[in-house]
């Protein structure tokens, strides 16, 4: 997956020299809402179920995918991009989370959230010189912003930076960590068949297995070039 997405990137990029638009590439991570909210203490299937579904959304008509999300995507001047779910359990307790891939130009970019990203210099022992770091710092957002989706207002943005975007393979490894595969086997013994029952799916009426669909394209990504993210 990592390198489908970072194929698509490159893809973008290219075209944006091609015609002289300036690009911009984010990789947004959103949350299941706080502490107070039952879905909180659902179980994985509920929570991803939650973050998938198709809502309402104040001022718009109709109903729109990933909670709304897609359809705000649009708006903030994002063309297309890919979200990635997932998920962790510490003390019994599922925490699912979405990280999405955004790309779209600087002339259309009106993304409502700040970056949340800080530089930060370490010291390089061989050669001795100071290193620089980009780190993510989560950060609460306007309510007005993911609540109205359903969404917990702690979130992280981070903006590639021109550096990264000219060497796409090294933001890539951000794209790998967002799309990694999970790891049943190192999971906690106690939640290994919860997790293998969700991953294996359910059978339908017609006898076919749907299996969850961890990935999903949007925008852009969604229209034109599906199957290059493709599992």
């Amino acid at each position: 997956m990592q390198g489908k997405v970072a194929k698509r990137l490159q893809y973008e990029l290219d075209w944006a020299e091609d015609v002289g638009w300036e690009p911009k590439v984010a990789i947004l991570t959103t949350t299941l809402p706080g502490k107070e909210s039952e879905i909180r203490s659902g179980s994985l299937a509920e929570q991803v179920a939650y973050l998938t579904e198709r809502v309402t959304l104040p001022g718009h008509t109709g109903w729109h995918s990933m909670r709304g999300l897609n359809t705000m995507m649009k708006e903030w001047g994002v063309s297309g991009g890919s979200h990635h779910i997932e998920f962790t359990n510490k003390r019994g307790n599922w925490n699912v989370h979405l990280h999405s891939v955004m790309f779209g130009f600087a002339d259309d970019w009106n993304v409502p959230l700040n970056s949340s990203t800080k530089l930060s210099e370490w010291n390089d022992d061989l050669s001795m010189k100071l290193v620089p770091e980009k780190l993510e710092v989560a950060t609460k957002s306007n309510k007005r912003v993911l609540n109205p989706m359903g969404l917990g207002r702690i979130y992280t943005l981070d903006v590639a930076t021109i550096d990264e975007m000219k060497q796409i393979v090294r933001y890539s490894a951000k794209v790998q960590y967002v799309t990694k595969a999970l790891d049943v086997k190192k999971m906690n013994p106690d939640l290994k068949s919860e997790v293998s029952n969700f991953l294996n799916g359910k059978w339908t009426k017609k006898l076919k297995r749907s299996t969850p669909r961890l990935a999903r394209s949007f925008g852009s990504w969604a229209k034109y070039g599906t199957e290059m993210l493709m599992d």
